[in-house]
């Protein structure tokens, strides 16, 4: 079962699950669907469709150099992605919910279908979007929770983010601003590379085993090693008195037998 992590291009909005390649609350601020499992198509020409607009949206970020996200794939089949990107990229909220930071980097939403969670493919989207901050040179990493979290909502649970490293940016009782610092992480990781570096430098230095000879081999070297050890009491006037006990006291060690 192979599992790979590839861009969200254009191309690939296609693949999405429905209610997710149709939907443009965060990409040109359409209305969240009520039921995520369902969209509808208003209009007659091209660009009414959602599903052209937002292939032209993910596109157009890919043009610019930046990433509209990263999809999942395990067997070549697209089993979870997120969206993110620069803050400027996306439609501003409405109302009084907090702003984003400027130059942040917005995980705006995440995916994983049912059958695949619980696998800790949400903590590799994640990963995903800070790395995806540090190769731009991006201080933050942000993201809107619902503390009312329900699955048809377009926003993402905030006990999740909670549990992944968010920390609240901006209050709100129903959706705060949550943020990860990607100076922290890479400050994190820093450290725990070095404490391994010096953990390691510390260690007595062990000298290496001899490597074993293969298990046939030795076989075939244990009757001539028994010779060699009998050779000198060969007479039979010395064997002659323990030949009843040769089944007790074998020279040969057990790992020759």
């Amino acid at each position: 079962m192979a599992r790979r992590v590839v861009p969200l291009h254009g191309d690939v909005v296609e693949e999405l699950p429905p209610h997710c390649r149709e939907c443009l609350f965060w990409e040109l601020g359409g209305r969240c669907p009520e039921d995520r499992r369902v969209t509808t198509v208003v209009g007659d020409d091209a660009w009414s469709d959602p599903l052209i607009r937002k292939q032209a949206w993910a596109s157009s970020l890919v043009q610019e150099g930046h990433s509209a996200g990263r999809v999942v794939r395990i067997d070549d089949e697209v089993v979870a992605h997120a969206l993110f990107g620069p803050v400027e990229a996306f439609h501003p909220r409405p109302g009084a919910v907090p702003r984003p930071s400027p130059g942040a980097l917005l995980l705006a939403t995440a995916w994983v279908e049912p059958q695949w969670r619980g696998l800790g493919l949400g903590r590799l989207l994640v990963q995903a979007a800070l790395k995806e901050a540090v190769r731009l040179d991006i201080t933050a990493v942000e993201a809107y929770g619902d503390r009312r979290w329900q699955e048809r909502h377009c926003y993402l649970p905030a006990t999740w983010l909670f549990h992944e490293g968010f920390e609240v940016h901006g209050e709100h009782p129903r959706t705060p601003l949550l943020r990860i610092d990607t100076r922290r992480t890479l400050r994190w990781a820093d450290s725990m590379e070095h404490a391994l570096e010096e953990v390691l430098a510390h260690l007595p230095r062990r000298a290496r085993a001899p490597v074993p000879a293969p298990a046939g081999h030795q076989h075939r070297v244990a009757p001539v090693a028994h010779q060699d050890r009998v050779a000198p009491v060969a007479h039979q006037d010395r064997v002659a008195p323990v030949a009843h006990h040769d089944r007790v006291e074998d020279p040969d060690p057990p790992g020759l037998r």
